[in-house]
Order: structure tokens, then C-alpha cells, then sequence
């Protein structure tokens, strides 16, 4: 069924609203934990003068909702502060920190879709058998374990105990200037094939490993799950099994009619489950020090950088959003029972 203008309408409403209660309550919250962020900006060697300069230029002298009216104010007219680390722009530091998350969320989510997609049309396959029951498993394991954890781990196995793979940054910077790559998109991947310079390229891919089986672990167990019972309920329909009786090849009948049926749910899922991707990916950039949205919102709040904070956050929160009405939007698509 066609998505109509009324619903876009009230969908990007409802962006706008979701991102605005997020800077809110973040605001708020970022101004009653105990710290002095001003030593921030002037340096903690700084005179008693300086610090209270510094307030003052920073309203933070000012009552809480004087300082909510000026970076409102601010915010609107498209100045999201001056992050007090970097002494950089807000939106300009998660432009350029960007293009190093989504590099590695899309490669996880893509990686975790076709895998969870084939390995849970093969659970339902061969449903009450050992390597469904293995399959399952497996999917629960993937959901539950924290991604913390297990990027620590595996950061530990194959970065130190056996190291063959790198277990840090996201391109060696002596490579990066032996070989004279330069970013011009921030997508390494893509920047390394325009240059055609292969070793920064190999490099890029050995530093995703890690992080990208470290992320693609919740998509991928819930992508099984969800594919795997799907697949079992369609595989049950009386028409599905009239297919089989009549000798229509298992492929064509599992590609024609049993995953149409299980795609719309998958991806609906996946869509939901991106937040908890995003929060997953502010951690495991940490750990790995990848220098993505999630890095920089994780040093801004290790240093109580407010604008860089609150920058970060609206902007997860607008992503979010907008992945949400895209995935509805692909879900109507492929699945015409779906109303709007």
C-alpha cells in the first residue's frame, strides 16, 4: 500500500519531537552532574580569574534554564557549540567522526542480514535436527552476550595473546603516510579504492574485522531467530506444502514464497534493534579506538565536553529516527498487508 503524505508527515514530526525531548532531558541531565567543565576550556593550571571568566563565557554561571534558553537559541540557528576538547565546531567534529561509523555499522548490519538470513532458512530446514538446534543456539548466545565483553575478548585473543590482526585504530598512520593516501570522503574503503592504494586498503579491512564481529553479534542472533521461525511457520502453509507435493524444486520454493514471507519481519527487526547498535558501537569504538560518532561521544563524556554531549546524542537520536521511517518504508514496500 502507497505511504501516504499525512503519514510521512507525522513521522518526521515525530523526528523532530523525539530529537527535541532528547536534547532536553540530556541537557538537563548534563547540568547536574557534579564536575567543572569550564577547567576544561581554560585548562586546569588556570588562574581563579580565568575559571570565572570562563563561566561567564560559557553561561554556566547562570541559572539552568538561562543556559536552556541560550543553547536553544544557538542550536536552532545550526551552531551546536564549540566542542570545549577539540576547540572544534560540534558539527563539524561528527561530520568528519561519521563516515568511520557508518562504515562499520553498515558492514556489520549487511554482514549480519545475509548470514542470519542463511544460517536461519538452514535451522528451519532442518528443524528438530542437530544443526538446527546448534543454529539455535548459537543465535541466543549472539543476542545475549554483551558487546563490551566480548570486544575485549576478542581484542585480547588475536591482538595480544596470538596477534594477527590489529587490535586498534582504524588505519595505521605510518602506512597512511608512507604510501601518501589522503581522505577524501572519510570512507576509507571507498577512499583507498579511488586512489587504488591496496595496502591502505588491506589494512582498513583488518582493523573492521574485529569491531565488525564485535558489533554484528545482536543483529546476527536476532536475524536467525527471527528468519528461523518465519521460515518454520511458511514452510507449515497448506499452500507451501501443496508446492512440494507437486515437485517444485525446494530452491524455488524457498526463494518464490518462504523468503518473501520471512524478509519484511527481518528487516523490520533489524531496524528496531539498530539503537541498541549504536549504543553497542560507542563502546566497542572505545575499545578499539576507533575514531567513529561513538569514540567521540564517549571521550566528551569521560571529559564532561557538554556541547560535543549533546551534539552526539540529538544526532544519534535524529539518525535513529530516520532509520525507524526508512525501515517502515522499505517494510510497506515488500509487504502490501502493511497499513499506513
Amino acid at each position: 500500500m502507497p505511504i501516504t503524505r499525512t503519514y510521512l508527515a507525522k513521522r518526521i514530526l515525530l523526528l523532530f519531537l523525539v530529537a527535541f525531548g532528547v536534547l532536553i532531558i540530556s541537557f538537563i541531565i548534563t547540568r547536574v552532574i557534579p564536575a567543572r567543565p569550564e577547567l576544561l576550556w581554560v585548562g586546569i593550571h588556570a588562574r581563579a580569574e580565568q575559571i570565572e571568566r570562563a563561566r561567564k563565557e560559557l553561561h554556566l554561571d547562570e541559572p539552568i534554564h538561562i543556559q536552556l534558553y541560550y543553547y536553544l537559541a544557538d542550536f536552532f540557528r545550526g551552531n551546536w557549540g564549540v566542542s570545549w576538547r577539540t576547540r572544534q565546531p560540534v558539527i563539524l567534529d561528527i561530520i568528519t567522526s561519521l563516515p568511520a561509523t557508518l562504515e562499520l555499522t553498515i558492514t556489520a548490519f549487511i554482514l549480519a542480514f545475509i548470514i542470519g538470513v542463511i544460517l536461519g532458512l538452514i535451522a528451519a530446514i532442518n528443524y528438530g535436527k542437530v544443526i538446527d538446534k546448534v543454529i539455535s543456539v548459537f543465535s541466543i548466545i549472539a543476542a545475549s552476550i554483551p558487546v563490551f565483553w566480548l570486544g575485549l575478548v576478542l581484542q585480547t585473543i588475536f591482538s595480544i595473546w596470538y596477534p594477527i590482526l590489529p587490535g586498534g585504530m582504524r588505519v595505521d598512520p605510518s602506512l597512511v603516510i608512507g604510501t601518501g593516501f589522503k581522505p577524501i570522503t572519510n570512507f576509507y574503503i571507498l577512499d583507498s579504492l579511488i586512489q587504488l592504494n591496496f595496502p591502505v586498503l588491506l589494512d582498513v579491512l583488518k582493523r573492521m574485522i574485529l569491531p565488525v564481529i564485535t558489533l554484528m553479534m545482536y543483529p546476527l542472533g536476532l536475524t536467525i531467530r527471527m528468519t528461523r521461525s518465519m521460515a518454520i511457520e511458511s514452510l507449515q502453509e497448506i499452500y507451501v506444502k501443496a508446492l512440494e507435493v507437486w515437485g517444485l524444486p525446494r530452491s524455488k520454493m524457498l526463494y518464490k514464497y518462504v523468503l518473501k514471507n520471512v524478509i519484511a519481519p527481518v528487516i523490520a527487526s533489524l531496524g528496531l534493534s539498530f539503537g541498541y547498535t549504536i549504543t553497542g558501537a560507542l563502546m566497542v569504538e572505545l575499545i578499539f579506538v576507533y575514531p567513529g560518532i561513538g569514540y567521540y561521544v564517549g571521550m566528551a563524556l569521560l571529559s564532561f565536553d557538554y556541547p560535543a554531549i549533546l551534539g552526539g546524542i540529538v544526532f544519534v537520536a535524529i539518525i535513529y529516527s530516520l532509520v525507524n521511517l526508512v525501515v517502515d518504508i522499505i517494510h510497506a514496500w515488500i509487504d502490501p498487508r502493511v497499513k499506513f
